[in-house]
């Protein structure tokens, strides 16, 4: 209501303005003279006035019906007009049409209907990157590959779709096999669009797949800017990075760089077994057998290993078994509680013969059924080396095949059991190896035959406790 009598207020006022106006012009004197070709033309003030209205309203009308000419011309040339626009807006709607029901095929699995619907929506629409689009799962779940890299390659000539194009072509290489090439795709893929999070997770997977360690850390730390993963992940993937370099480096003969690379990746994860191991026996080749020590000994604080212990026991190749276990005492003083630290002490004192300690070791494993496979083994090996009958040796044997078994590095990921690997050999994954006790174990238990393999030395003069397999298997 307010609006309407302003704007009606507003009309009057203009109205009002212009017959003052006119009314002002009428009462001035005098004459406009025009000369054109020496021809006078005498006009009052007022009809001079109305002269240029006149002419003002004469050239906007013929302004007007110039542009009508001009719209004529141009649709008549084929030009863009409101009647071309008209047919190509019915066009489209056909072409929508025909990519609605190409959905709807794909949705039904009828993928046959869905191409050739899309080959339809392709008659009528103008921009044919998302018919494109839609036919690529139809193709995939048909099996063609051909036309799949078509699309994609033809996506490449687009800006809009070229990402989407290299990373078709990146997926259709890696089927193939052809890591290499879909390393380089990845590389132009990544320089056009540096921040895209699941692209640098694509590249750092192929860096891996091609063993290209130095280049998978830099892919790492970028990514870590991206989307940063939690300290402790963090610190076990870059380490086992730098493990990686650090081995390769050995592996051409350049020990000092190898030994920082893999100082640095002891210093972000001491837990990590093969890169400790590494150092460890760097240290050792330079004749730093206290430093190597000290390295097994912060290892083992982090993650207790029997390959640690193996390591350790390298060190002094020439030591008798009192020696020997004097010298692991450094490792024992540590972690005492961890059932690998009571096997540990276990088989050195069954290196003594010092029987009853040994079983005073790991008995409070057995007393509370917490014992694995493993203790129960070596519980057979210490009532065997105390004198015990066979059936009670048998007895500790039985145990040992219904026990849980001990512990394996399983995958995280996949829950697959195996040796250490930086790359999970089932699934791929990377660094998700974990040293734990698994959960379901249906291969055959090597615990029942492992007999110190760590600690006792070929020339060791203590009595050879071993198991017969054949006792095992009765059981």
């Amino acid at each position: 209501m307010a609006w309407s009598f302003i704007k009606t207020a507003i009309f009057f006022s203009l109205i009002i303005s212009f017959a003052f106006i006119m009314n002002f012009i009428k009462g001035i004197d005098g004459f406009v003279i025009i000369n054109i070709l020496s021809r006078e033309y005498r006009f009052s003030i007022i009809s001079f006035v109305i002269l240029i209205i006149i002419l003002l309203i004469f050239f906007s009308i013929f302004g007007v019906f110039f542009r009508l000419l001009a719209a004529v011309y141009r649709f008549i040339r084929g030009d863009e007009t409101a009647l071309r626009r008209f047919f190509e807006k019915r066009s489209e709607r056909k072409g929508f049409t025909s990519l609605i029901n190409a959905f709807s095929a794909n949705f039904e699995g009828d993928h046959k209907k869905s191409l050739l619907e899309i080959k339809r929506s392709k008659k009528y629409l103008k921009y044919k990157s998302l018919p494109d689009i839609l036919s690529l799962s139809s193709y995939e779940a048909l099996g063609n590959i051909s036309e799949q890299k078509k699309i994609f390659e033809g996506f490449l000539k687009n800006k809009n779709t070229m990402s989407m194009g290299l990373f078709g072509l990146i997926k259709i290489k890696l089927a193939e096999g052809d890591t290499s090439l879909a390393l380089k795709l990845t590389k132009k893929l990544i320089a056009l669009k540096p921040k895209n999070i699941s692209f640098q997770k694509t590249f750092l997977e192929l860096q891996l797949m091609e063993e290209d360690w130095n280049g998978a850390h830099k892919t790492f730390l970028d990514l870590q800017k991206l989307e940063p993963t939690d300290k402790v992940a963090r610190n076990r993937y870059e380490g086992t990075h730098l493990y990686l370099i650090a081995k390769k480096l050995r592996e051409e003969g350049k020990i000092e760089e190898a030994m920082q690379k893999a100082k640095i990746a002891f210093k972000r994860a001491p837990g990590l077994i093969a890169n400790s191991l590494l150092l460890a026996d760097m240290e050792i080749i330079k004749g730093r057998k206290a430093k190597a020590e000290t390295i097994l000994i912060s290892a083992w604080k982090s993650l207790p290993h029997p390959e640690i212990a193996k390591k350790f026991a390298e060190i002094e190749t020439s030591e008798t078994p009192s020696e020997r276990v004097e010298r692991f005492n450094k490792i024992l003083n540590f972690k005492k509680s961890d059932i690998e630290t009571k096997t540990l002490k276990a088989e050195l004192n069954i290196l003594l013969e010092n029987f009853p300690e040994a079983r005073r070791s790991i008995s409070d494993l057995t007393d509370k059924n917490q014992a694995n496979s493993k203790i129960y083994t070596l519980m057979a090996a210490i009532e065997k080396g105390s004198g015990s009958s066979d059936s009670e040796v048998k007895g500790w044997l039985a145990k040992a095949v219904t026990a849980k078994r001990s512990k394996r590095w399983v995958c995280s990921n996949c829950k697959s059991q195996g040796s250490w690997a930086p790359i999970c050999k089932k699934c791929n994954s990377f660094s998700t190896m974990e040293w734990i006790e698994p959960i379901e174990d249906t291969e055959l238990n090597a615990d029942q035959t492992e007999i110190l393999p760590l600690i006792i030395g070929k020339d060791s003069e203590g009595e050879d406790i071993t198991m017969d397999k054949e006792n095992l298997d009765d059981k």
